[in-house]
């Protein structure tokens, strides 16, 4: 019974690094593959999908700098914490307040990445036609579920 909050949190480190290596093989493989920025958000890919119209797409990009840039400011945050969290591993082992922290520090970084990127979605939503809106919540909804390993 003591070794439960170890495996807990060997599994959160297991989760982080797992993502952590999703991403970056999401980046990896889709660079060159789109006209826009290789990343592993969706909605990239969505501008293809849903015949975005020139107008759509002056309407867009005002949006799309605002995300980007708020998009590398988390993700900056994860990469700094998943380096922190490698150094306090090698300095003190797995079960430290300091490894805690830094693992509530991804997190954080994390949810709040998830977060920016659905109001991000909300906002494409009030410039797209009522079938884009339609299609776009169908192709987020599948993919949320595909990672969900559905």
């Amino acid at each position: 019974m003591k070794n439960i909050p170890q495996i807990a949190f060997f599994l959160i480190i297991i989760a982080c690094a797992g993502f952590i290596g999703v991403w970056i093989g999401q980046n990896t493989l889709m660079q060159g593959q789109h006209k826009y920025e290789a990343t592993s958000d969706i909605h990239f890919v969505l501008h293809d999908k849903l015949a975005i119209t020139a107008q759509q797409e002056v309407q867009l990009s005002s949006i799309e700098t605002e995300y980007k840039r708020l998009k590398g400011f988390y993700q900056d945050q994860m990469k700094t914490a998943n380096m922190e969290l490698a150094q306090a591993i090698k300095d003190g082992g797995y079960q430290t307040p300091e490894i805690k922290a830094i693992v509530q520090k991804i997190h954080g970084a994390m949810g709040s990445l998830q977060g920016l990127s659905l109001e991000h979605l909300a906002d494409m939503q009030k410039i797209l036609s009522l079938e884009q809106n339609k299609k776009l919540q169908e192709m987020v909804v599948e993919q949320l579920r595909r990672n969900a390993g559905e």
